[in-house]
């Protein structure tokens, strides 16, 4: 007999937070069950070929990628994208959240995986991680409704837990024409998905946070400047946190004034 891994404390939290959000309300029915009985009236006699052939199999990418490529806007994209709820994520999650265009905003801000206040409410950056961002952008004179925003990952995973290399690829294709969309001058990403959705799955945080590079994104004619920031729920992790957060705007308004002075020259 081949032993079975046991479940890490994490994955049986997660289990548990995944049960309580679909509406479990108890762990034993009082009343017994014969299981084997109800097995023998509904074991089908043979799977045929082509209900096997109906289970997808592949990256979403190649059922709705030619969708999302024709879309000319972001009603459009949404709409091409609803091919992605045969994504496990789609059908799990409350709510998608769906990207913000903001015309002639300053930058693109990409956020991490949907948390539980965000896939409660639809919305971007909601409850405690909206109230940093407020902070940090109020620090520097910004508001939220000023800027473009997206979602790495639309909808939040079962239990909170981590989301898959293959659950980025599937939803990569999105993030880049949602990007294509909206034309941003510039990109910031925050927190580590993101990131790794946009520079390869080798981009790590800690050594590329505070500095632009450039990322290619399909359909623009230009490498889009991009800066890799903290996620604003990770501020509260140490002091150290907080002053790289505030390293990494004072990097970013400094770009946004060079940027301001270049067209008012032009």
């Amino acid at each position: 007999m081949t032993p079975q891994p046991v479940p890490s404390r994490a994955e049986l939290l997660a289990a548990l937070q995944l049960q309580y959000e679909w509406g479990v309300d108890e762990a034993l029915s009082e009343e017994t069950i014969d299981r084997l009985s109800e097995a023998a009236r509904v074991l089908p006699t043979r799977i045929s070929a082509p209900l096997r052939s109906q289970i997808p199999t592949g990256p979403i990418r190649s059922a709705g990628g030619s969708a999302l490529e024709q879309a000319k806007d972001l009603p459009s994209l949404i709409a091409a994208s609803e091919a992605l709820d045969d994504l496990f994520l789609a059908r799990t999650a409350t709510h998608r959240l769906r990207p913000i265009h903001v015309e002639h905003a300053p930058f693109m801000l990409i956020g991490e995986t949907p948390d539980a206040d965000e896939d409660r409410s639809g919305t971007l950056f909601a409850g405690r991680a909206g109230g940093l961002l407020e902070r940090m952008l109020a620090s520097v004179g910004m508001k939220r409704e000023a800027l473009s925003m997206a979602p790495a990952i639309p909808w939040r995973p079962p239990g909170g837990r981590g989301v898959t290399d293959q659950e980025m690829r599937s939803c990569q294709p999105l993030l880049l024409k949602t990007i294509a969309l909206c034309r941003p001058p510039l990109i910031v990403t925050v927190g580590v998905t993101p990131l790794r959705m946009l520079l390869g799955d080798q981009a790590m945080l800690n050594r590329l946070r505070g500095k632009w590079t450039a990322v290619t994104i399909p359909g623009l004619p230009n490498p889009v400047p991009l800066l890799p920031m903290r996620h604003p729920l990770q501020l509260a992790a140490s002091p150290a946190a907080r002053r790289n957060a505030w390293q990494d705007l004072l990097v970013l308004m400094e770009r946004l004034a060079a940027d301001n002075r270049v067209q008012n020259q032009s």
